[in-house]
């Protein structure tokens, strides 16, 4: 990456706890003298960068810490961007709400017996092993209090893969029966699933560690997931292919995530009335509010996203049929395949025949699911846009009410566009045979349901 300002600005708390990025000038010029010939190129990579700067503070050179700490300090704030982006929405937390338990650094000098997150990671960092970005988003993660507030709002940060493999059969057997209506049967295919993965997958982790590398767990790659499969059917006598496999497995993590949260005291799908969705247009209106006046107004729009959300699937799908039906085509396929898809989990493929098709295809055309999609974002849009700057005026000062609406359009814009890129997402790396379980999906599942047809 080009040789830039990462290195020489520090981004912080100020005492009021905004985020706030200073310029560290002494840090600054001590780059350019050093290594004036990075600073005329167009692109520097980060470990040459950051090996050469670890080398000079090994030295005791204080500049050289600095940077890295600077560096750092980017890092730290990006990883809580990225934690916030993939769980912020559904789990009711904020950006902001992270950075107090791993911005820690306030560019000052600190005493030695000072516990700090930047001090570990710089004083723990090898660039021998892993680049500096890497080693801090994983220090960030494993950071004891911020993991601990991620708890309380339903995110347990592991990977599926780290979760099946430090699971015990008996463990799974255990959550399976008591937390789940299945049948011995199944649950006894699921133990067995487990364990074909533990033969695979856990020696081949055995064997990366005894060669020294240092890992995170990946997915299985496609020779695993054929070699689970070989164990499964030793187990068993069933052949299941690798797609299917991979599919199980995804569904057995997210139980066992579940059950992890649970007992560690989280909460499971939590809400809260800061959420993202909310957090913009109350910062428009929130400083001549009063607390309880703010409250009002997270409490009303997070009611009125939802509603716009039901009232737009509402008009759009009964004006899909009446499409459907001057066209001549069966309206009950439409909402048969609807359902499957998104309630049911099932693959295309798998519908077609349920509603009187033969190629996935012909249900993909049926369904036109971006076009749906595509409606139901702009009819709620409209229908929000209305309604929060109708209740925003009772709340923001006259003079800011025409900053006001302009900032609302593209405010619940990215919001929604948020929730269809969610709903997209999901679609395009389903677990099958499961219901969806983006925002969109459970709106589309809960209309469905409400309409009592012959397809529910």
């Amino acid at each position: 990456m080009s040789f830039g300002s990462n290195y020489w600005q520090l981004v912080k708390l100020d005492s009021a706890g905004r985020r706030r990025v200073e310029i560290m000038t002494s840090a600054k010029n001590y780059l350019y003298e050093q290594f004036p010939n990075w600073m005329e190129q167009a692109e520097v990579p980060d470990t040459t960068i950051q090996r050469e700067l670890w080398l000079q503070f090994q030295s005791g050179e204080t500049l050289a810490e600095l940077c890295l700490r600077c560096f750092i300090s980017y890092q730290v704030d990006q990883a809580c961007r990225n934690l916030s982006l993939k769980f912020g929405t559904r789990n009711g937390f904020t950006y902001s709400d992270l950075l107090p338990f791993v911005l820690d650094d306030d560019g000052r000098s600190q005493k030695p017996d000072v516990r700090s997150l930047w001090k570990t990671i710089l004083h723990s960092f090898d660039p021998a092993k892993a680049a500096l970005g890497t080693w801090v988003s994983l220090q960030v993660k494993q950071h004891s209090e911020l993991k601990r507030f991620l708890l309380e709002h339903g995110v347990y940060i592991a990977s599926d893969w780290a979760i099946l493999n430090d699971t015990r059969a008996k463990q799974l057997q255990q959550i399976l029966n008591e937390g789940y209506q299945f049948l011995e049967t199944e649950v006894q295919y699921s133990v067995e699933l487990l364990q074909s993965y533990h033969a695979v997958y856990r020696e081949d982790r055995l064997k990366q560690k005894l060669s020294g590398a240092r890992q995170l767990c990946q997915p299985p790659t496609t020779e695993q997931l054929n070699r689970i499969a070989a164990e499964l059917y030793d187990r068993t006598q069933k052949r299941v292919n690798s797609e299917v496999i991979l599919n199980q497995l995804n569904a057995i993590a997210s139980k066992l995530r579940r059950a992890r949260i649970l007992a560690r005291g989280g909460a499971v799908e939590a809400v809260s009335l800061d959420q993202p969705e909310m957090r913009p247009i109350v910062d428009q209106i929130q400083s001549p509010c009063e607390e309880d006046e703010v409250l009002d107004f997270l409490r009303f729009y997070q009611a009125q996203f939802l509603t716009s959300l039901d009232r737009a699937i509402a008009q759009v799908i009964p004006t899909v049929l009446e499409t459907l039906r001057r066209k001549r085509k069966p309206e009950e396929a439409f909402l048969t395949a609807l359902h499957l898809f998104h309630c049911q989990g099932r693959s295309m493929s798998e519908i077609a025949p349920q509603v009187g098709l033969k190629k996935q295809y012909e249900v993909t055309r049926l369904l036109k699911l971006a076009d749906l999609r595509a409606d139901i974002r702009q009819r709620s849009l409209s229908d929000l846009r209305n309604l929060v700057i109708d209740k925003a005026k009772l709340y923001a000062a006259v003079d800011r009410l025409q900053q006001l609406e302009q900032k609302v359009d593209s405010i619940l814009d990215e919001q929604l566009s948020s929730v269809i890129e969610e709903a997209e997402s999901e679609a395009q790396s389903p677990i099958r045979n499961q219901p969806f379980r983006s925002l969109l999906a459970r709106r589309l599942c809960h209309y469905l349901a409400s309409r009592k047809s012959s397809y529910v």
